[in-house]
């Protein structure tokens, strides 16, 4: 995969990490009892899931994917099952990954769907010591 094509997929993988995020519930005290994410709740998933990946723990960034979840980077195939998910973000991991921040600005949901608008930041080391910005 070529560098550009695989920072497009990093780019995308940011975005549905957030999609999945997002999407998660979290079971309050009582009994049957949910509700979505807050949007502080994702913004430390999302702090979470960028040190994960500087941490170059690929396992644990994975880990805030539910099981079946489908990553879907530009011009691949889709990624599902949180062990293919690991696989790709070792990909990034292996290709320089140095740095990464991703923050959420706003969320929602309506029943089972829910959305994420943020930004994010990738640092790449290249081969030959030059620093790789992507955001």
């Amino acid at each position: 995969m070529n560098t550009t094509k695989f920072f497009k997929s990093i780019v995308l993988g940011l975005l549905i990490v957030g999609s999945v995020a997002s999407c998660k519930e979290k079971v309050i005290e009582t009994v049957e009892t949910v509700k979505p994410a807050t949007v502080e709740e994702l913004g430390q998933m999302n702090r979470d899931f960028a040190k994960a990946l500087v941490a170059k723990d690929a396992t644990a960034a994975a880990n805030l994917y539910t099981e079946n979840a489908s990553l879907l980077p530009p011009n691949e195939p889709i990624v599902t099952g949180r062990e293919n998910i690991k696989n790709y973000w070792q990909g990034a991991i292996d290709a320089g990954l140095i740095a990464a921040s991703v923050k959420t600005i706003d969320a929602g949901s309506d029943g089972d769907l829910g959305y994420e608008i943020g930004t994010f930041e990738l640092k790449f080391q290249a081969e030959d010591g030059s620093i790789i910005t992507d955001i």
